[in-house]
């Protein structure tokens, strides 16, 4: 089969199909004042006039473990940053300076994992200290008593190199299986050493690692790093996405190296990677690989740039990039991206934020809409921005995805270079638009080596005939970071007849008969029923609720019976290690 042919074949191939396959339009409205979320990111000059026009970063996470989702908003150097605390009611509160985070600094990445496996997410962030020269990196652990302690320096991972300031995107992930979470730091300014991967010691303090990647990382111009089983071995890949044509892909080896495999992937093709994002785009059980970079139509010659790149994983480390012919190569001067089903009808749309404030060849950059790219379900996108109500021209850098109000629909967040934060709340809710939002806690199985919040799990859900993949890996979608959830979009369908999680270390979760419309914690440890952390009484009863309502076939049958309840008692009185 010819090259052409082989993407003919994969650009045609069907997405998902049915009842959900309607031809709704994405719809947001600009909620930003109304929530509280204000915040305006400043910047200043610096030697390297690049660094501050790319900065702008914005992440989100449940930091009381209340079961809302919180923001947390880098300042940049004139403003201290802002931890928006969730009031449950579509408001938000800045609480930073009572948490101990409202720091003014030259704030650039964040990433949120729980790095100490306590059952808190805690914050690590790259900066350039007060002055944007030197790394002053911070790493805020949760105290679970509404604050937070900075021990960057202690851990390890306050600097990056000895050069002065390098580090932009972070990313959390456990590339060696052994239950904790790592730390990939990506540095840009070439040769200053500033890419870095950490290992975990497990007693709050981390080594470098970085030649576990078997390669030199100077002239690497990293953004965004991310964890992702790309081959579904359980070990995850580490994705470096890269400017000026310095992008790698690092297979994970499984004995705690990295193989630079880049160009035999087929990867690394864009000019200049910024952005980066994971989605199962034509629906095989494979994560496909979304990247941004900077599209000119003509380019002069000798210019990279050639526009976002889509890879398409064809399997065993193989891609094709589809990115003209699926509609989502033209995406202006791209930064942050996310993947997200914007319409609950069970496909993976693209959202891709931009902007460049100089007249570098033309002021087409100044004022350039973020791009909403709507899955069409026909192997192809198109873009429906600003008509479906995000109608951001502003200098777009981080953006988010995540559902601030629990109704199911995904929100996004947009932080601005020099400007204000946007929030857009989907307004795709209701009939039509069912859903199942699932996230995963492993604080009731410690002796498994599993890292906390599910990172590394691949999360299935088949509702009718269509099967829908997710990836629970965190990572940098540019210096931001958006919530550690599994969303599914049903469309019509009232119910979800299987949920399968496929944990790091090999085991498997199943639920099933799940009524749509609900969010649901799911734990390593099978009674825990209710996803607590915990063994009680109460995750019986929530059990025997589920099996008369038909949804506690325990033991994966394929259908509800009195040996369910029998399984479910024999395992919960064996409890979970």
């Amino acid at each position: 089969m010819t090259k052409l042919a082989t993407i003919g074949a994969i650009v045609v191939a069907t997405l998902l199909s049915g009842a959900n396959a309607g031809a709704q339009t994405a719809l947001f409205s600009d909620q930003t004042a109304a929530a509280g979320l204000i915040a305006v990111h400043t910047t200043a000059p610096l030697v390297d006039q690049s660094l501050p026009v790319m900065t702008g970063g914005v992440a989100v996470g449940d930091f009381n473990n209340d079961g809302w989702q919180d923001v947390f908003v880098l300042g940049g150097p004139g403003a201290p940053d802002k931890l928006f605390i969730n009031n449950h009611n579509g408001t938000f509160t800045d609480r930073a300076p009572e948490w101990g985070v409202a720091r003014t600094h030259w704030g650039y990445g964040i990433a949120v994992g729980d790095y100490d496996n306590d059952g808190r997410l805690d914050m690590f962030i790259t900066s350039g200290g007060a002055d944007g020269t030197q790394c002053r990196h911070l790493l805020y652990h949760n105290n679970a008593n509404g604050t937070f302690s900075e021990g960057a320096l202690d851990a390890g991972v306050q600097w990056t190199t000895e050069l002065g300031y390098d580090g932009f995107g972070a990313a959390w992930g456990d590339y060696d299986l052994d239950g904790r979470l790592d730390l990939a730091v990506t540095g840009w300014r070439m040769n200053y050493g500033g890419n870095r991967l950490y290992h975990n010691n497990g007693d709050g303090t981390f080594s470098d690692a970085t030649a576990a990647l078997g390669t030199s990382m100077l002239g690497v111009e990293g953004f965004s790093p991310r964890f992702v089983d790309m081959n579904g071995d359980r070990y995850p890949e580490l994705l470096w996405v890269a400017d000026f044509q310095s992008t790698r892909y690092f297979v994970n080896n499984t004995d705690g190296t990295f193989t630079d495999t880049t160009a035999a992937s087929g990867v690394g093709l864009e000019g200049n990677g910024m952005g980066s994002t994971i989605g199962d785009f034509n629906n095989d059980g494979r994560p496909d690989w979304y990247v941004t970079a900077i599209y000119l139509p003509n380019p002069p010659t000798g210019v990279p740039w050639t526009g976002n790149h889509l890879y398409i994983n064809n399997g065993s480390h193989q891609y094709t990039e589809v990115g003209a012919p699926m509609g989502v190569r033209q995406g202006g001067w791209g930064w942050g991206t996310v993947a997200v089903d914007t319409r609950n009808i069970g496909r993976q749309d693209l959202i891709a934020t931009n902007g460049w404030p100089q007249e570098l060849l033309g002021p087409q950059w100044l004022q350039d809409p973020t791009r909403v790219f709507a899955n069409s379900g026909a192997a192809s996108f198109a873009d429906e921005a600003p008509g479906c109500g995000i109608t951001h021209t502003g200098q777009g850098r981080g953006m988010v995805n995540f559902d601030y109000n629990n109704d199911g629909a995904q929100d996004i967040i947009i932080a601005t270079n020099a400007g204000p934060l946007t929030l857009y709340r989907n307004e795709r809710t209701g009939p039509g638009a069912n859903y199942l939002r699932v996230f995963l806690t492993t604080l009731a199985t410690p002796s498994r080596n599993l890292a906390p919040n599910g990172y590394g799990a691949h999360v299935v859900a088949t509702a009718g005939d269509a099967i829908q993949h997710r990836w629970i890996c965190g990572g940098s979608n540019y210096l931001s970071q958006s919530e550690l959830s599994a969303h599914f979009g049903l469309g019509t369908a009232p119910t979800v007849s299987r949920l399968r999680v496929e944990w790091p270390d090999g085991t498997v979760t199943l639920r099933s008969n799940l009524p749509a419309n609900q969010t649901l914690t799911i734990s390593s440890c099978g009674p825990d029923w209710n996803g607590d952390g915990t063994l009680g009484v109460q995750d019986i009863f929530d059990f025997l609720n589920a099996w008369f309502a038909g949804g506690g076939d325990y033991n994966a049958s394929g259908t509800t019976a009195i040996e369910d309840i029998f399984d479910f008692l024999n395992a919960w009185f064996a409890g979970c290690s």
